[in-house]
């Protein structure tokens, strides 16, 4: 007797929901067993804090000038010293934490929205869409990524926005790609054919059976792009290329110590140790949940 569509489908939904909770739970015992990831997640609530913090509360005000000698070191009322302008170093590094979180953060949504629906797209349909889209996409990664993101940072401004809008412009090929090749295995799985003998639309077995089943990949790929795009933008902020002054950032704070690291080197340490810190962080929990997510790691 043949089964009705909506039952089949119910089935495969059912189904569904019950592997994905299976998958996450196995995936957060996992997890809690790497303790680097634990420890770098620990780090970053703290820094994400810190930089809440920071939007309403520094010791000092960040832009202020001559609180004290130039260049002076750590001190009871200055922990991290001062610049080469008087300026409080911790307040600056406080703000500078909110700078690189919303660069980062705000990179990766951009190239999510954008990577993922690409992706989408080229692995559902293939044909002569795929086509278009792999060749653009191999197309932009001939292109340096540094030449790509100065031309656009120059052409259209140094505001925070267009910074982060240049290097998602630089980075959402890595997950158009990625999303393409999950597409591509999960659109031939059981369940996809399933749902689509059950009459299920297009969108919705793309965004009900294959994207959530792409999760894990690419919650990993965001977590391990968020580092690089901190890190483009210090290093556009020691081209003096990053978010224009006052506004700190780890990158414009190393340059502006950099000068002067053999008697003041304090004032370089103190960005770079933060930036390090950071970028090892995101780096270990990113390396954290892709063991953790992949189901061949299951113990």
């Amino acid at each position: 007797m043949a089964t009705a569509p909506g039952i089949t489908e119910k089935y495969i939904e059912e189904t569904l929901a019950h592997e994905q909770t299976s998958l996450w739970g196995d995936a957060w015992r996992r997890l809690r067993r790497n303790r680097l990831a634990l420890v770098s997640t620990v780090f970053l609530t703290l820094l994400t804090l810190v930089a809440i913090i920071a939007q309403f509360w520094t010791p000092y005000s960040y832009f202020t000038q001559g609180l004290g000698p130039i260049y002076q070191g750590p001190t009871a009322q200055h922990w991290l010293g001062l610049d080469q302008s008087g300026r409080d170093i911790l307040s600056r590094l406080m703000l500078g934490a909110q700078v690189s979180l919303k660069v980062g953060i705000g990179t990766q949504l951009v190239v999510i929205v954008v990577g993922v629906i690409i992706g989408l797209v080229a692995g559902f349909y293939r044909g002569f869409l795929d086509t278009i889209i792999s060749t653009v996409i191999n197309i932009f990664y001939g292109i340096p990524d540094l030449l790509v993101a100065l031309t656009l940072v120059l052409l259209l401004g140094r505001s925070l926005a267009i910074i982060i809008f240049a290097i998602a412009f630089t980075q959402w090929m890595n997950m158009a790609r990625l999303v393409r090749g999950q597409t591509l295995a999960l659109r031939e799985r059981e369940f996809v054919e399933a749902a689509r003998s059950g009459g299920a639309k297009a969108s919705k077995i793309i965004f009900r059976h294959i994207l959530p089943n792409a999760l894990g990949p690419l919650i990993v790929q965001a977590t391990i792009g968020i580092p690089m795009a901190i890190l483009f933008e210090a290093f556009l902020s020691f081209l003096g290329l990053g978010v224009p002054p006052p506004t700190p950032s780890w990158g414009a704070m190393a340059a502006d110590g950099f000068h002067a690291i053999r008697i003041s080197p304090h004032i370089v340490l103190a960005p770079a140790i933060a930036l390090s810190l950071t970028l090892m962080a995101f780096n270990f929990l990113g390396d954290g949940l892709r063991d953790a997510l992949d189901p061949r790691q299951k113990r």
